[in-house]
């Protein structure tokens, strides 16, 4: 199992995002509005506070979107950021399209994608019951 991390700084394309990766069969995802380091930084260093709060109620400061999810298989995780990138324009390496990663899973419990593991796996042990009874 891996984890796929998703840093998008295009943030009108989070629906477009989501629904393809559930066209692909990933089963779930979470959301989180997220500030990358250089803007903190930036926005630490503006003059006055208030300065500061008028440039957020503004929309000034660069807000993204990090999308994380657990995907069972390697070839769903390459599957998905080809059409991710696509969905990007076609080129991560361009500035401010963000970045994805993914980190390999060694433990998880709960979520839709252990639920699904869980009741494939029962139904393995089923059908395998079913069949040495027959045979």
């Amino acid at each position: 199992m891996y984890v796929l991390f998703i840093v998008l700084n295009e943030r009108e394309y989070l629906s477009e995002v989501l629904f393809k990766m559930n066209q692909l069969g990933i089963r779930g995802a979470t959301v989180i509005d997220s500030m990358g380091a250089k803007a903190v930084n930036q926005k630490r260093t503006s003059i006055p506070i208030l300065s500061s709060m008028m440039q957020s109620l503004e929309g000034d400061t660069q807000f993204n979107n990090t999308i994380f999810s657990v995907i069972e298989r390697e070839e769903q995780v390459e599957r998905v950021m080809e059409h991710i990138e696509k969905i990007l324009g076609g080129d991560m390496k361009r500035p401010n399209k963000g970045i994805m990663f993914v980190l390999p899973v060694t433990h998880m419990r709960g979520g839709e994608l252990h639920r699904h593991i869980e009741s494939r796996e029962n139904k393995k042990v089923i059908a395998q019951e079913i069949e040495s009874e027959y045979y």
